[in-house]
Order: structure tokens, then C-alpha cells, then sequence
């Protein structure tokens, strides 16, 4: 019998209802931001990639296809919008087990605006009861299961520019879209180490890039709510908002953005995607 799909009534390519993206969230991702025609950071998220198909045992596609496959997305266009790189295990029949082969799927789409004061004042930020699971042979990859951040974002409170997601422990981890880092009264860097669970993004690994080059102590250790409470400046990260301070979290303020999150912001010197004309 030939194999044959519908979606809500209506006839699919069995290949597509067949791929282990779909049926197993069995591949890895990553965001990259194109700039008025330029995308940003290409080398970096391609090692990053790399990893992380390493990580789900994948074979990953060379750079020089990922760079061609960029290309065809940006086409001489000098807008700016957002390419998804997606790495998914080839089909192999029926079951879980599968291969190291893969496909590359990629798509274009509108880039996110949001307001400036966000960069200028920072953003109010938001805890979900949601915990990530522990998994330490999957921790840090961006792989495609992404429930948990789905579910932390259904109460999304009115306002907040993003909410933190803790580990089985209660202990901050990340945002669903970011990386979490503060700065304690002594101006040193930290960030959750996320050895069982969270993503290593790319703009996480090129602001501790930032922090070495320009003497910022580092440490790169589990996070304690205390620690982030009592810090002297907070921020989040990601590859399309580079960094965005925190100004609220509970009954904790901000004055942001503080010293070290301005140096490291200038080090990057990353875009903002304003929505409109909207200004501080």
C-alpha cells in the first residue's frame, strides 16, 4: 500500500507528513538576522549549527552550501528580515531510529520590530511556573522540541518583553527566547552554565567573546534567584534583539541599562529593530 497524507481533509505530500521534524521534532535550528541585505554573524551561527548537529548526531550541510542556501533566501534583496536555517534527520521508515543523514530546510520571513525604549530603558520581565526538563545529552542545542517555551508563553503578562523559564531546581535559567545574564556588585559577568538544560545561543557566546576581550570577569556557573535579585544590572540576548537590559522583575528595578551591559552593547555594536518610528 502507498503511503498517503491529509491535513485537515485535504491531500499532502506523504514525503512532507513523513519527515521526523514533524513527527519527532528530530532536527536542530537556528535564527539569523539579515540587515538591510546583510546577514549578521553567518560564521558564528554556523558553528554553532555545527555543535549542535553534533549534539543529535547529525551529519550538518558544509558551509559552503549553508552560505549558498543564505544567498538564494537573501537574494540581492537589501531589506531586512529573518532566514531559519532547520537541520532534520533524513526520513528512514517507521520508528525512531534513524540515520546522520539530513535535509536543510530554510525559510525567510518579516523581521520582529519592537519599541525602542526597550533598548534605551529596558525591558519588564515576567516568571513562568513551566520548569525545563532535565536532559544533559540535549542541553544547549536548539533543537525542535520547543513545548516548554511554548507553554511558558501562554500567559504571557501584559507588558513584558520577556519571561523567565527556571530549571527542575527553581534556579533561573533563561527566557523562552534568550539568554540570561547580571552583573554582581563587583562589575563580574554571569551567566547559567545550562549543562542539563536551555540553549547556548550564538549571541550568548559573542557577548562572554565581548566580556574577555574587554577584561569583564566571567563566571559561567548555576544561577540563584538571590544572585540575579541583588545584581547590579541584568540583561537578556539573542541573535535578532542583541541586547535587551532589564528594568523590572517583580519588585526588583533597574536602573538600566547599567555600565557593563552599555559596553558590552557598544562591543556588539548589533541593530535594533524599532518598531515604526518610534522613538525613546
Amino acid at each position: 500500500m502507498a503511503h498517503a497524507a491529509w491535513l485537515d481533509g485535504v491531500a499532502l505530500d506523504a514525503t512532507l507528513a513523513a519527515s521526523r521534524a514533524l513527527n519527532y521534532g528530530d532536527g536542530v535550528f537556528r535564527t539569523l538576522l539579515c540587515w538591510q541585505g546583510k546577514v549578521l554573524d553567518f560564521s558564528r551561527h554556523v558553528a554553532v549549527l555545527q555543535r549542535d548537529c553534533e549534539t543529535l548526531h547529525l551529519v550538518c550541510p558544509p558551509q559552503r552550501r549553508l552560505a549558498q542556501a543564505v544567498a538564494t533566501a537573501v537574494a540581492g534583496d537589501a531589506a531586512t528580515f529573518v532566514v531559519k536555517l532547520t537541520v532534520i534527520r533524513r526520513e528512514s521508515g517507521r520508528g525512531y531510529r534513524g540515520g546522520t543523514a539530513s535535509r536543510l530546510l530554510v525559510q525567510r520571513s518579516p523581521a520582529p520590530a519592537y519599541p525602542a525604549a526597550w533598548w534605551t530603558r529596558g525591558i519588564i520581565v515576567a516568571t513562568s511556573p513551566v520548569q525545563l526538563a532535565e536532559q544533559p545529552l540535549l542541553a544547549g542545542a536548539k533543537h525542535l522540541n520547543r513545548l516548554e517555551q511554548v507553554l511558558a508563553s501562554r500567559n504571557w503578562p501584559r507588558g513584558a518583553g520577556e519571561v523567565i523559564i527556571c530549571d527542575r531546581q527553581g534556579r533561573p535559567a533563561c527566557g523562552t527566547r534568550t539568554n540570561l545574564f547580571w552583573v554582581d556588585s563587583h562589575g563580574a559577568l554571569h551567566t547559567p552554565m545550562l549543562a542539563l538544560c536551555g540553549v547556548r545561543g550564538m549571541m550568548r557566546d559573542r557577548v562572554l567573546d565581548c566580556a574577555q576581550r574587554g577584561g569583564v570577569p566571567i563566571a559561567v556557573a548555576d544561577a540563584v534567584w538571590p544572585a540575579l535579585m541583588q545584581s547590579a544590572e541584568a540583561f537578556v540576548t539573542n541573535s535578532l534583539i542583541g541586547i535587551w537590559p532589564l528594568r523590572r522583575l517583580a519588585e526588583r528595578r533597574w536602573a538600566a541599562p547599567g555600565p557593563v551591559t552599555r559596553k558590552l552593547a557598544a562591543a556588539l555594536g548589533h541593530p535594533r529593530l524599532v518598531k515604526g518610528r518610534d522613538s525613546d
